[in-house]
This record gives structure tokens, C-alpha cells and sequence, in this order.
């Protein structure tokens, strides 16, 4: 069986980002070329795979660093399902708490569009009394 030599093209169509995103996760580290024909970079299906766990994991809302650490931050014999659960239980707690200011926003966003002030300087006092 041939090994599949993917350009930089090919890898960032099959996982739909911009090649500079495949550049930008090569230069961090968490993505490698195979090599080079012809000067230029090669990759095998192995990166595109990788791209499309980096890209997922960045639609869940983690960080590069957390990224990272899925990636090369635990032994290398941790399974797939403990790395991902430790890394879930700290952002559903980042989610939590955005959730929580999302619901004050949301409470102090009704009030003030029912705001029977005459001028912003009523309003001014209003909210400084509040404080």
C-alpha cells in the first residue's frame, strides 16, 4: 500500500481551513510534514486527521494550550476518553460561570430597557446608588 502524500492544499481542503491555519498548527508543533518532494511539504492522512481533532476541539472553545496538553500533555498511554475528560471537566466549569454573568448581563439588560430615567445623568445616579 502506497503512502499518501497530501500537499499543504490538499490537507487544509479535506479538513475546510485556510492553508495558513495547517502552517500556523505546523509552527506550534501539533502537526508535522511527512517531508518534502519537490520543496515542498508533504502530508500523510495522519495530519489531516490530526487537523480535524485540532479544528473540533477549537469549535468546543479550547485554547491552543489546551490543545496542547490533549495532544502531548499526558502520558503517552493515556486513553483518548481520560485526556478529553479532564480537559471537559475544567472548561464546563469555565462554561458555567459564563453562563452565570451571561444570566446577570441578561437581568441587567431587561431592566435598563425599561429605564424610565429623563436623562443619562439620572441614570448616572441610579447606578452609582446601586453600588
Amino acid at each position: 500500500m502506497t503512502r499518501m502524500e497530501l500537499g499543504i492544499g490538499e490537507v487544509a481542503r479535506r479538513v475546510g481551513v485556510r492553508t495558513s491555519a495547517v502552517r500556523y498548527y505546523e509552527a506550534r508543533g501539533l502537526i508535522a510534514p511527512d517531508g518534502r518532494k519537490g520543496g515542498k511539504r508533504v502530508y500523510g492522512q495522519e495530519a489531516v486527521e490530526r487537523m480535524a481533532l485540532i479544528s473540533y476541539a477549537k469549535e468546543l472553545g479550547f485554547t491552543l494550550d489546551e490543545i496542547r496538553t490533549l495532544l502531548t500533555g499526558f502520558a503517552p498511554d493515556t486513553p483518548a476518553g481520560a485526556r478529553w475528560s479532564k480537559l471537559a471537566a475544567k472548561k464546563l466549569v469555565e462554561l458555567d460561570a459564563a453562563a452565570q454573568r451571561i444570566e446577570v448581563m441578561r437581568a441587567a439588560l431587561q431592566r435598563i430597557s425599561r429605564c424610565g430615567c429623563g436623562d443619562l445623568d439620572q441614570c448616572a445616579h441610579a447606578i452609582a446608588k446601586r453600588k
